[in-house]
């Protein structure tokens, strides 16, 4: 994994953002408004054009909720589309962070493509959390 894409799924507008494994590194890229797109097509697109090899998608924490179901039937459509790695990550407060990031920096009370890079900087971060803890349990058996 290299590239990977964040995304604040919404039904009119995708917040966009960029991380980077190796350093970690989450920057917002985009919102863009769907206009009656297909979102699939849309982000299919840029994974061709940009070359992710992962995406990231914010879900919102209750399973039962319209939103989630939508987002979860777009990773499905998006993976059988792609053929790449999509995982949900819980999208918990992320708005609420990139509204209070935006007007803390003088920006719009509410910026899509910040909420994506938080919901980047989440998954990134349970990656390398996953990856110190697997690199400290094999220190200590070979001990």
């Amino acid at each position: 994994m290299t590239r990977v894409l964040g995304i604040d799924f919404g039904t009119k507008r995708l917040g966009l953002a960029f991380g980077d494994p190796l350093t970690g590194v989450a920057v917002p890229i985009d919102t863009v408004e769907l206009h009656g797109n297909d979102p699939v097509k849309v982000v299919w697109g840029m994974i061709e054009r940009d070359g992710y090899d992962h995406v990231v998608v914010g879900a919102p924490s209750d399973p039962t909720s319209k939103l989630h179901q939508a987002v979860v039937a777009f990773a499905k459509q998006l993976r059988n589309v792609s053929g790449i790695t999509v995982t949900l990550v819980d999208e918990h407060l992320t708005t609420n962070i990139a509204d209070q990031l935006a007007r803390e920096h003088g920006g719009a009370s509410h910026d899509d493509s910040l909420a994506a890079m938080l919901i980047v900087e989440e998954f990134l971060h349970e990656i390398a959390s996953r990856f110190t803890k697997a690199s400290r349990d094999k220190s200590q058996r070979s001990q």
